[in-house]
């Protein structure tokens, strides 16, 4: 089975998410890192370099979401068929929620299916072995997902998100400030993406 790799800071909501794995999901490996390098991304690179060590795949979540009955099946149903259809350039497969990025959220309306994203949130998300050694996330909270799926669309990887929905509580490791989470990236993305800042920052 596909192992959960959580890294929490401070566990404020892990133990709700923990209970909703060990009701539905009882016989699935939950690998919980306590996070300690001051960023989202490094933080959860450093939990999935020793997840990779034992796994050819695996399924990163934050600590702050609640899996319903179905959540890992129907995540692991839509992988599957999108590596039969799409051999080794799938990219992330994330979960749908009620507080995430347009795209996936619930509250828009989108059909029950399976969607192409230039971008998705890892709010609960599969990735391969293969596409981490391409690309990892980068040393920042926000904008880190945004940055490593562009990243791996250069590799030709493609993302979806997946039928399979979570609860997700929001931003309780972030705070929600998200003036300043936004600010709080911009010099590391004008450093070293500035390709990606023009769209970001510059954009009317």
């Amino acid at each position: 089975m596909i192992p959960i790799v959580v890294c929490t800071v401070g566990s404020r909501s892990l133990s709700v998410m923990q209970t909703s794995v060990r009701t539905y999901n009882p016989d699935v490996n939950l690998m919980i890192f306590e996070g300690f390098m001051g960023n989202f991304g490094d933080d959860y690179n450093a939990a999935m370099e020793v997840a990779f060590r034992d796994y050819d795949e695996i399924i990163i979540a934050n600590d702050d979401i609640v899996l319903t009955p179905n959540s890992y099946e129907r995540l692991v149903e839509d992988v599957e068929f999108l590596n039969n259809r799409f051999p080794r350039s799938v990219g992330l497969v994330a979960a749908r929620s009620d507080y995430v990025r347009q795209n996936q959220s619930i509250a828009n309306g989108i059909e029950p299916n399976i969607i192409k994203s230039p971008a998705v949130s890892p709010l609960f998300s599969w990735i391969s072995k293969e596409a981490f050694s391409k690309a990892q996330f980068p040393p920042i909270n926000w904008f880190s997902d945004d940055v490593i799926c562009k990243d791996l669309n250069k590799f030709g990887y493609q993302h979806f998100v997946s039928r399979s929905y979570i609860h997700h509580v929001g931003s309780q490791t972030m705070g929600m400030d998200f003036d300043k989470n936004i600010e709080a990236p911009k010099e590391w993305i004008r450093t070293n993406r500035p390709e990606y800042f023009k769209e970001w920052y510059e954009q009317n």
